[in-house]
């Protein structure tokens, strides 16, 4: 089983520089129509809370360059485009893909696609509605027959392969669904994610992701989330910042998606 370990600094650990803080997971008035949050107020908000950029994942859009830039201007901050798709399995976000294509819905043609184009697939809130009280909600573990609690079932879940990484820090998301996610990944040895799932500028940063390189554009930051160079962290927002590695980085530092572990 990966080693997971919690800590309270994002420098100084052997075998790393000192890394980049992204908020993984968006959402704006430019492509979500449920977010109140403007890409103006969000750069802002990011530079206060000391993000080095954000991850747009719309729902409904994909950003282009030019006003990626002009929303940036002279801040410095990095915003990468990206999109949050509904799939079979659930919610995923897809880094390093240029708009929405019919066949993403299917998340094992997504997975093909994804091994084609270089873009990297982060399961979001995969455990979502996993222990929230009747009828079962999880798309993901409803449809394989995996009950709440069955850690090892949900992780055999053959669908899991085409993942990059697993978004185990959602602000969002209850923390019981958060932390079965965790354990999941865990036990893959999966890299982990985090996102504050943002639609306003409150929670903003409440989940992170640890990125281990210099990422300038969404095709940079998709190869290192592929070879596994990413950390979730939580509670940047209120300064008490924490990391939960999914992964013995010296003995696996990456994983093929295409190949079930």
């Amino acid at each position: 089983m990966r080693l997971q370990t919690i800590s309270n600094s994002h420098s100084g650990r052997r075998g790393f520089s000192p890394l980049l803080l992204l908020d993984l997971h968006v959402h704006t008035t430019r492509g979500s129509g449920d977010s109140s949050l403007r890409p103006e107020e969000l750069v802002e908000e990011a530079i206060r809370l000391g993000l080095a950029g954000v991850c747009l994942t719309e729902h409904t859009y994909s950003w282009t360059d030019d006003e990626i830039e002009r929303v940036i201007g002279e801040t410095g901050i990095r915003l990468f485009r990206a999109l949050e798709v509904e799939t079979d399995a659930g919610h995923a976000l897809v880094i390093g893909e240029n708009g929405y294509h019919s066949d993403m819905r299917n998340f094992a043609l997504l997975g093909e696609r994804a091994s084609k184009s270089g873009a990297a697939i982060v399961l979001a809130h995969p455990f979502r509605h996993l222990h929230a009280p009747g009828p079962q909600r999880c798309i993901l573990t409803l449809k394989a027959g995996v009950e709440p609690g069955d850690v090892k079932g949900a992780s055999e879940i053959p669908l899991l392969q085409h993942a990059h990484a697993v978004e185990v820090v959602n602000g969002a998301t209850p923390e019981t669904d958060n932390k079965f996610a965790l354990d999941v990944a865990t036990i893959l040895g999966y890299p982990s994610t985090g996102g504050s799932d943002a639609h306003s500028k409150h929670g903003l940063a409440s989940g992170v992701t640890e990125v281990d390189g210099d990422p300038r554009n969404p095709g940079e930051l998709a190869e290192i989330i592929r070879a596994g160079g990413v950390k979730a962290g939580v509670d940047l927002h209120v300064g008490r910042l924490r990391f939960m590695d999914t992964q013995d980085r010296e003995t696996d530092p990456g994983h093929d998606p295409q190949t079930p572990s």
